[in-house]
């Protein structure tokens, strides 16, 4: 794979079938759909370490992990909301390495999950009603936790905002692990996103937000609008990487009157994890619709989704307007971009998340009609700027 030309802005990017899982209440199988073409609320995610996927499906509330040709190697689910198992033997409370086991533990809603090298899992979960308060101060109700099971599926503790044990956290938006093992959980409230920072014990290092109503703005910012995309922490563990898109409102000449707003830039700022100060910020380059320039058509620039960082890359997605996904990688060193087109089924596209690995490996749930499907792109074969 080089690296994308002038005359080739785009290269496309081979994907790896893995597995696939049915739909349906087995311990090998997934709970995606409600009723046919819609998800309900509750989510599934994915989280890939060493080869192994980590699935968190929240409809079925059950962990589930899968070696790459698809062999259920682990599971923990609630006894209320699935059958006994048939593939796993029940695990003996207490005794480690028990070869293929099923641990039953209550899971209300368990949603974002991460894996540390210790393959440690952490995920998100609610808190029973009885449980959740409301914070006054962060304008949000508090009924979330991280708990943390053992690479054998056995529940360890959990996370809240003090550490093991906590309160409860706000809406969360996403977990992390950075490359020491340590792990960060980012929120949202009314006031804001806020990271708390735990190093791998549970104790919490730091605990910073980005308000909603002070937004950092670059120099000559008169009569831009600041919206915020995302918040990671950075590949090498040092500090936290702030995405913004930036906006102008369009005046109409002759009415003098507001016509909408136009996109002007998206800068990633670098936060310092321990006091919030901001020391360094990247811009990138806005997405241009591959569809309309084949097209002759106007392109008109827009913002990148954040998808995460890894390997001293950003990694950043859009969807054409024909529907091609593209992932782009901005390498933070160089302050370059490439881009590529990631070969996604329009029937596939019924229930999509991505996970992004250290290593840059982008693993993704793909859930077409009749299965989900287990896939990856492999972003860290890639040279100049990826580890190999």
């Amino acid at each position: 794979m080089t690296a994308c030309s002038e005359q080739d802005p785009v290269s496309p990017l081979q994907r790896e079938q893995l597995f696939s899982l049915g739909y349906g209440v087995l311990e090998d199988q997934v709970n995606l759909f409600s009723i046919e073409g819609q998800a309900p609320s509750l989510k599934t995610r994915l989280a890939m370490r060493d080869g192994i996927f980590f699935v968190s499906n929240g409809n079925a509330s059950k962990i589930m992990a899968f070696s790459s040709f698809g062999d259920l190697l682990m599971m923990i689910y609630d006894p209320e909301n699935n059958p006994e198992p048939v593939i796993l033997k029940p695990a003996v409370q207490g005794v480690p390495s028990q070869g293929r086991v099923a641990r039953t533990y209550p899971l209300n809603a368990p949603g974002f999950i991460a894996v540390d090298s210790r393959r440690t899992i952490f995920v998100e979960d609610r808190v029973p009603e009885s449980r959740a308060m409301y914070d006054p101060e962060l304008n949000a109700s508090l009924e979330y936790v991280v708990l943390r099971f053992s690479r054998d599926g056995e529940f360890l503790d959990y996370l809240g905002q003090e550490g093991i044990g906590g309160t409860p956290f706000p809406l969360i938006a996403g977990i992390y692990i950075t490359e020491a093992d340590e792990c960060a959980v980012v929120t949202m409230s009314g006031e804001g996103w806020s990271v708390y920072w735990f190093d791998k014990s549970g104790f919490l290092v730091s605990n910073v937000m980005v308000r909603r109503n002070a937004l950092p703005l670059p120099a000559n910012s008169d009569g831009l609008i600041a919206s915020f995309d995302g918040i990671v922490p950075s590949p090498e563990g040092m500090g936290l990487l702030v995405k913004i898109d930036y906006f102008r409102e369009i005046i109409d000449q002759e009415t003098r009157t507001k016509a909408g707003i136009k996109f002007v830039n998206s800068l990633v700022w670098r936060m310092d994890q321990l006091d919030g100060d901001y020391v360094e910020t990247y811009e990138l380059p806005p997405f241009e619709s591959m569809s309309a320039i084949r097209s002759g058509e106007k392109v008109v620039p827009r913002s990148w989704d954040f998808g995460g960082a890894a390997a001293g890359n950003l990694f950043l997605s859009a969807v054409d307007e024909d529907g091609q996904t593209y992932y782009a990688l901005y390498e933070l060193a160089a302050r370059s971009m490439r881009r590529f087109a990631l070969g996604i089924e329009a029937d596939e596209l019924r229930y999509v998340t991505f996970s992004l690995a250290p290593e840059g490996i982008l693993s993704a749930i793909l859930g077409s009609s009749y299965e989900a499907r287990i896939v990856w792109w492999r972003f860290d074969r890639l040279t100049g700027g990826l580890a190999k």
